[in-house]
């Protein structure tokens, strides 16, 4: 991790195009904040790890979560998505997801807590909350007593580092810093998946180096 730099090499101007593009796209009619390079690594991560559970933290109207559904649908996955966020649960009905409620810097007091034994993998975690330092890190930590050797996590949004403007310097440049502070006392567990992170080039996602795969 010391030889890896958390900057993007996406260009300023294509990130800021993305960046905007990302913020007003929609699936199936669902707000869905998710932009073309990461859908792609997530289809190639799901095509791989075929996980049985994901495990989303942070739902906001749902959009993601349905478009996790459906990409187990279609690549044959028998899995289901759990979706945990502070607020209300939205509108949606499908048997495949699970919306619950919960707090990203407390998931142990979360009804996710009492599911997580019946569980089974492999899992793919998904910290799509706050893009808080404090958030991201809780999430890290709990999730570190549950995944298994080959299971995922996927820090989010790191990329708020590298756009410019108020709102994104009021996050500190968090997720960036708790993948740091966690991977110090875990560097033993866990590797950045680079196959994924460097795939359209070093680092050229939402995600710097936010692609966590456990190997202990």
């Amino acid at each position: 991790m010391k030889l890896r730099r958390f900057d993007s090499s996406i260009p300023k101007r294509a990130l800021v195009g993305l960046q905007n593009g990302s913020l007003r796209y929609t699936y199936r009619g669902v707000t869905f904040r998710k932009n073309p390079l990461d859908i792609a690594l997530y289809m190639k991560l799901l095509h791989e790890l075929k996980p049985m559970a994901i495990i989303e933290i942070g739902t906001l109207h749902g959009g993601s979560a349905l478009w996790f559904a459906d990409q187990l649908s279609t690549f044959g996955i028998d899995g289901h998505v759990y979706s945990v966020d502070i607020a209300q649960p939205p509108k949606i009905d499908d048997p495949r997801i699970t919306f619950l409620q919960g707090d990203a810097m407390a998931l142990e007091n979360s009804s996710l807590n009492d599911l997580m034994e019946s569980i089974r993998g492999p899992i793919l975690v998904i910290e799509d909350s706050s893009h808080l330092y404090e958030a991201s890190l809780a999430v890290l930590n709990y999730f570190h007593q549950h995944l298994s050797r080959g299971d995922y996590i996927v820090i989010e949004d790191g990329i708020v580092n590298d756009l410019r403007g108020r709102r994104y310097r009021r996050y500190r440049d968090g997720p960036n810093r708790a993948v740091r502070k966690f991977l110090d006392k875990h560097h033993s567990d866990y590797e950045i998946d680079a196959s994924i992170c460097d795939f359209f080039g070093q680092n050229y996602t939402f995600n710097p180096n936010g692609y966590l795969k456990r190997v202990v």
